[in-house]
């Protein structure tokens, strides 16, 4: 099998020729909130995106510079006789474009959702085949940014591009700038995706802690294809807050926004603003991280030190069993659970009088050959299907993502000769992780600044550490604990 970065540079070399993208937006990586793991279907309404932007405004959060404010999934219900998209006009009942210009009264921006498929991942409207009508209604409504999603689409490459290529130019004709977030849950897109989008989704949901080592493994190899103005995206960030439909623990919380930082990752809160727990908050707030996710330079940092095993992404989709966010494992358990009681059900009611001389059969009893054969089958096909059913379970459950017990360090090179280091524990268990002089010396060859000693900044904790540093080790909390260190040439 080949390599994921052959198959990588294959997907590039086979992708259409396509211009760029004409919108001179994400010149850093965008930041702001989107709606999907706090709402889902259940309570996107006008009503509640004026209220996010409300706390937004009321934690500072848009004054550190969390300025969009994303509607995802589920807002819209219909297509009009010309193939427009429709609000739902119970949840919004003055239309989207009344929601942008209450969003932007309080100084911030706001994105929509669609898909390139024939259907969103809900079932909703897309924009497969309509891509002009939909990109001129966004700029009407006075949209800023764009998350375009995959499901009930082709996987195929060379389709993909061309999908995504086709809302591009519709979204440059339209003359309005707005953000385009590609949502393909692959890394494939990553050699193309500077053509084609702001940012473009790498790996699955990070709706459980295990997606989101894969998102950083993923993630791994893409950080030549990121850039000003293109970034390559690992998904939303967490809170701790247990309410939520998705939620980590406050210590994975902080890992995440740290790793995000230094990946150089678009930080969208995916967790409740209202009763948002304090150490989420502060977390969130801490404007030395997220200087470090703002730095000029738009730098993806890389992995200087690791004892991971190797890691190979799959190819994602959205009913794959190794890719389909967790809500979606649980819809198709319930699904095949009910399944399995009716064919309970059914074999009751057969012994009960739907096959009413089938105990004859069971007593060997003759009935007749068809009579007999009609029973067998009915049976026969019970089985297969309650047996199908159990292997799609096993499928589902088997395949979920893993975590590996390892350590990483990360290193971004900033402006100023300056670096940020990240180090991570995957494992269960404490571990104490360094960067040695030789993991060091990979700082300074990184940068114009051939310094080989750094003065030592806790960017989380924002408190400096003392005396002139040629190595860093850090004693690690297990089950995703993690540090961030900013690094100044001595």
């Amino acid at each position: 099998m080949a390599s994921t970065r052959h198959a990588l540079i294959l997907s590039a070399v086979l992708a259409p020729t396509v211009s760029g993208l004409d919108n001179g937006l994400a010149r850093t990586p965008a930041m702001g909130f989107n709606t999907w793991n706090v709402f889902r279907c259940g309570g996107v309404t006008a009503a509640a995106i004026e209220a996010v932007a409300d706390h937004m405004l009321k934690l500072g959060l848009v004054e550190l510079g969390y300025t969009y404010l994303n509607i995802d999934d589920c807002w819209s219900t219909d297509l009009a006789a010309d193939g427009a998209l429709v609000a739902d006009p119970v949840a919004f009942p003055g239309g989207i474009g009344a929601v942008a210009d209450a969003v932007h009264a309080r100084g911030l921006k706001l994105g929509i959702y669609s898909d390139r498929g024939m259907l969103t991942c809900a079932g909703r409207p897309a924009s497969g085949g309509r891509e002009q009508l939909h990109a001129r209604q966004f700029a009407e409504w006075g949209i800023d940014y764009l998350k375009y999603d995959s499901c009930w689409a082709s996987n195929r490459h060379a389709t993909a591009f061309e999908q995504y290529g086709r809302m591009r130019d519709a979204l440059n004709a339209t003359g309005r700038p707005i953000l385009f977030s590609l949502c393909g849950w692959n890394a494939w897109y990553a050699p193309r995706g500077s053509s084609l989008g702001n940012s473009w989704r790498v790996a699955p949901d990070t709706d459980e802690w295990s997606n989101v080592y894969v998102a950083v493994r993923t993630n791994e190899r893409l950080g030549a294809f990121a850039a000003p103005g293109a970034f390559n995206d690992p998904d939303m960030l967490v809170g701790s807050n247990p309410a939520a439909p998705v939620h980590f623990t406050p210590a994975q919380v902080q890992t995440q926004f740290s790793l995000w930082a230094v990946m150089a990752a678009p930080l969208l809160l995916g967790a409740p603003l209202e009763g948002m727990p304090p150490s989420d908050l502060a977390t969130y707030s801490n404007e030395e991280v997220i200087a470090i996710d703002q730095d000029v330079l738009g730098v993806q940092g890389r992995v200087v030190w690791s004892n991971c095993p190797p890691f190979e992404p799959r190819d994602n989709w959205w009913m794959s069993p190794w890719s389909m966010p967790l809500d979606v494992a649980l819809m198709w358990t319930q699904a095949l659970a009910a399944l399995l009681c009716v064919l309970g059900g059914l074999s009751s009611a057969a012994s009960r009088g739907l096959f009413p001389r089938s105990g004859a059969v069971a007593r060997g009893e003759d009935v007749g050959l068809p009579y007999r054969c009609l029973v067998l089958l009915a049976r026969a096909l019970r089985v297969l299907l309650a047996t199908l059913a159990v292997v799609i379970l096993l499928a589902i459950w088997g395949s979920r993502p893993k975590l590996d017990p390892c350590q990483m360090v990360w290193a971004r090179p900033l402006a100023a000769g300056e670096h940020a280091l990240c180090f991570v524990n995957f494992a269960e268990a404490p571990a104490t992780v360094e960067c040695d002089e030789a993991c060091m010396a990979q700082l300074a060859r990184s940068s114009s600044n051939a310094a080989a000693k750094f003065r030592v900044r806790d960017a989380v904790g924002r408190t400096d550490l003392e005396g002139e540093r040629t190595s860093l080790a850090v004693t690690l909390d297990g089950d995703g604990a993690s540090a961030l260190y900013r690094l100044v040439p001595a």
